[in-house]
């Protein structure tokens, strides 16, 4: 039941329970009830130094088959991202998943920092359950990535000008321990997650791991705590691609603008090597408890992005982050709806903050 109610394409999930036609075999009677399935993702962000938005459209019930289609376009003032996302649950009833993408990144920076980029991407693979609970997600994909500078680029960015062509295996283990995947309120999730490199120009190795706990100590008060850390190493006598490199999740790091925290390069924000985030939340009991759709939470992040492996002279910024927050999630016919309102606690003098930050859709 928890499962089928945690596929999104249902209003309401109902189960009755009868005896069988002897003592060891019941009948369950499924009742459910349909709803639209397509979603609009809205999302804005409003900062110290400006705003954000993004949005995109998404099908979860795609012929009937439970087939997710995703379209996802992301606008700041300097870049735009476009993602297209498909993914089958039970690929030719093999009770495996089966997932492709396709994405497509521009940045132009040539005004101010001497850099245009552009990144093209393609990824197949699948996902499926290996033994009980542990889920096995392999992934190929192909990218082609171009990079040009002006005369006030950076050192950095000079050295890295020019043409390439990467193709990549990624892995990731997962091990599943929720009571149920629908508003979860006991268990935790682990996952590992690595990229390695098969034909690149400059080979590099990503790993990343997250892990989160949830609990339920009184009623309707539902408590969330995890961490995320990541790290990007060169393998090859190159450093780090600076496309490559890693930036603080937006929905992990709130209070900050996204990708305007960590090393800054004169005035540019190059990321790091290393990323970590510790996060916190908890609904708030007793209050709008009334409002089935409607859930108040109150929120503490805290996050680092450090390490600058091709300079020296470039402050690797380390130093804690933190924020802490309220947010309100409501459940709309058009998907999730969340506004969240946050403050810094801990920041370095170069960081970007941003207050309030707006999300219809899935991506919140």
């Amino acid at each position: 039941i928890d499962h089928i109610k945690g596929l999104g394409i249902f209003k309401t999930v109902n189960a009755k329970i009868k005896d069988g036609s002897t003592d060891n075999l019941k009948i369950i009677d499924i009742i459910v009830e349909e709803k639209p399935t397509g979603e609009i993702t809205l999302g804005a962000g409003v900062g110290t130094s400006g705003s954000t938005i993004g949005g995109g459209i998404k099908e979860k019930h795609f012929l009937g088959k439970g087939i997710n289609l995703a379209n996802n376009l992301e606008i700041s003032e300097k870049t735009i991202k476009d993602k297209f996302d498909y993914t089958h649950p039970n690929f030719a009833y093999t009770d495996r998943a089966l997932s492709t993408s396709l994405e497509s990144t521009a940045t132009d920076k040539l005004t101010e920092f001497g850099y245009k980029s552009t990144l093209n991407k393609i990824s197949l693979g699948t996902e499926y359950e290996q033994y009980e609970d542990l889920f096995f997600s392999p992934a190929i994909s192909i990218a082609d990535e171009s990079l040009e500078t002006t005369s006030d680029a950076s050192d950095a960015y000079k050295k890295q000008e020019g043409s390439y062509f990467d193709t990549t295996f990624a892995y990731g283990l997962t091990i599943d321990k929720r009571k149920q995947k629908f508003q979860t309120t006991d268990g935790y999730r682990s996952s590992w997650f690595q990229e390695l490199p098969i034909s690149s120009n400059t080979a590099s190795i990503l790993k990343s791991y997250s892990f989160t706990t949830y609990g339920e100590p009184v009623d309707d008060m539902i408590i969330s705590s995890g961490f995320l850390v990541r790290a990007v190493n060169s393998i090859s006598n190159d450093d780090v691609r600076v496309s490559k490199r890693l930036y603080a999740p937006s929905k992990r790091l709130r209070g900050f603008q996204s990708g305007a925290v960590g090393p800054k390069d004169g005035n540019d924000y190059v990321g790091g090597n290393y990323l970590a985030t510790i996060n916190t939340s908890s609904t708030v009991p007793f209050i709008l408890q009334t409002l089935e759709s409607v859930d108040l939470k109150v929120f503490l992040d805290v996050g680092n992005v450090w390490g600058v492996d091709y300079s020296s002279a470039v402050d690797d910024s380390n130093k804690l982050r933190s924020a802490s927050g309220v947010a309100v999630e409501i459940l709309t016919p058009i998907g999730p709806l969340s506004f969240s309102f946050a403050e810094a606690i801990s920041k370095a003098s170069t960081d970007k903050t941003e207050t309030c930050r707006f999300q219809l859709g899935t991506t919140c």
